[in-house]
């Protein structure tokens, strides 16, 4: 996930993103040695993106730097150009950072290349860093890849339904429970958005929701979401043993979610065929939209008239949150994602890189976050269980109820699968879903098509048939892991 709002064209970018993640999938581990004795120095670089939680860790750095003595040198990249620049430079052996910030879906391939490391023996040398703390489902979701943890949640995101309470009310539209139910359904979901269909509020017309319709990240974060409560799965056989990226597009669940996605961008404002990450939220803000879901991010963000402001917007009261609406007869499955740090196997200065990503990720820091008052409040990502049962924390951002349980309801490797060529796939996917919302294309038919696309794809780039040794991704197998380190 991300908040860029630059002016970069992300198609361009992505297209050169995609063809380096293709290329670079099946290059090895093309990495500088580390050079010895430069671990001494008292210097840590790290690459981060802009994403809420890049302006609260910075105003914290200075209490790093007085605990550890250790000079944080800070970058910050929009999104599409942090996953350039990081490719570009594992491949060429320039890398020159210390912690990078990591997506969930750039996992796989920076581990099998050998461009992070293990922190499996950091952590399990740390009697201190409480691993059992963190949600075994981010963990699992967002850091783990082949038995090895390579990174650490510095901002986890599930996704959650935001509503109007004023408006609810004054139609009388009874409000979305906040724990998960049988009853309240995706069907429930969008008869609840009809109810709003044609009314006006507060002098000004009502759109019922709003949705992402940008092609190709954004609406394939959403809609994903969409696709996942219904059941579907990209491949064969992943996470579990044996992998098999057989793609399968076809079935039902797709093109049940697609015809849902329709509805939701029929009752959204046209414009949002457009729209990216933060477009949706803002909109949200600006007090015209009845309903939505999105990523838990916006829980606080929709508390601002812009992003990372400070100025509150005009809903900054008149709010709640809900569950997310799940299908009929299927176990839910909520879209987890976020930004973790970790340590480039390029790096002279690994130590520090680890001590950095320790304090950063720590309960202490992330309270601290989570309190920084600058621009209202903007940082509740939470990893670990503890700051969700923090009474001082739970004061400032009353949702966390609602946020924790979709967090544990979490799957991320299903949702959209961290896989090496990942990049490339959500590309075609992301076009299909596009164009879906403003054509009459059947979409059992542009389904079809996709899938032919994505087994292309997997082929050219060596995952069908997969070649390479799979292993049994499960969420006991991480909870296992976490118990082992832990204890180690």
């Amino acid at each position: 996930m991300t908040f860029d709002i630059g002016n970069m064209s992300r198609r361009n970018m992505l297209k050169s993103a995609s063809v380096a993640a293709l290329l670079a999938s099946s290059a090895g581990a093309l990495v500088a040695p580390r050079r010895a004795g430069a671990e001494d120095a008292k210097t840590v670089r790290v690459l981060s993106v802009e994403d809420p939680f890049f302006f609260s860790m910075k105003a914290m750095i200075p209490e790093f730097e007085k605990e550890t003595g250790i000079k944080v040198e800070l970058e910050s990249l929009s999104y599409d150009a942090l996953q350039t620049r990081l490719v570009s430079a594992f491949v060429a052996k320039t890398s020159d950072a210390d912690v990078i910030a990591v997506d969930q879906m750039w996992l796989g391939q920076y581990l099998d290349n050998g461009w992070i490391i293990s922190l499996n023996d950091y952590i399990a040398k740390d009697s201190d860093i409480d691993l059992a703390d963190f949600i075994p489902e981010v963990l699992y979701s967002s850091n783990m890849w082949r038995g090895q943890i390579a990174t650490l949640p510095v901002a986890a995101y599930a996704q959650g339904v935001m509503y109007r309470k004023d408006i609810f009310d004054s139609f009388g539209i009874a409000a979305p429970p906040t724990k998960a139910s049988e009853d309240w359904t995706w069907t429930k979901y969008v008869e609840t958005l009809k109810s709003l269909e044609g009314k006006s509020f507060g002098g000004k017309p009502l759109f019922p929701t709003v949705i992402c319709g940008s092609q190709p990240s954004p609406i394939t974060h959403m809609f994903t979401q969409l696709s996942a409560s219904h059941g579907a799965n990209w491949f064969k056989s992943f996470p579990g043993a044996p992998w098999d990226f057989s793609p399968q597009l076809t079935g039902p669940a797709w093109a049940k979610s697609v015809e849902l996605y329709r509805q939701l961008y029929k009752l959204s404002p046209p414009e949002a065929i457009n729209y990216v990450w933060f477009d949706a939220g803002t909109r949200f803000a600006k007090g015209d939209i009845g309903m939505f879901y999105w990523w838990t991010p916006y829980f606080y963000l929709v508390k601002n008239n812009g992003y990372m402001t400070g100025k509150k917007s005009d809903v900054m009261d008149k709010y709640a949150t809900a569950a997310l609406p799940k299908a009929d007869g299927v176990a839910q499955t909520v879209s987890l994602g976020g930004w973790s740090l970790g340590v480039p196997s390029s790096s002279d200065r690994q130590d520090n890189g680890y001590a950095f990503i320790k304090w950063a990720t720590s309960k202490a820091t992330q309270k601290k976050m989570a309190e920084w008052p600058d621009l209202n409040f903007q940082f509740s990502d939470f990893a670990r269980k503890s700051l969700y049962e923090d009474a001082d924390v739970k004061a400032i951002y009353p949702y966390l109820d609602v946020q924790y349980d979709m967090m544990k309801q979490g799957n991320g490797k299903i949702t959209r699968p961290p896989v090496p060529g990942y990049t490339a796939v959500e590309s075609v996917l992301g076009l299909t879903l596009n164009q879906l919302l403003t054509g009459s294309e059947d979409p059992k038919t542009a389904l079809e098509r996709t899938n032919s696309l994505f087994e292309s794809i997997l082929k050219g780039n060596l995952m069908i048939p997969y070649q390479k040794e799979s292993f049994a991704d499960t969420l006991d197998g991480a909870k296992a892991l976490i118990g082992t380190l832990g204890k180690a």
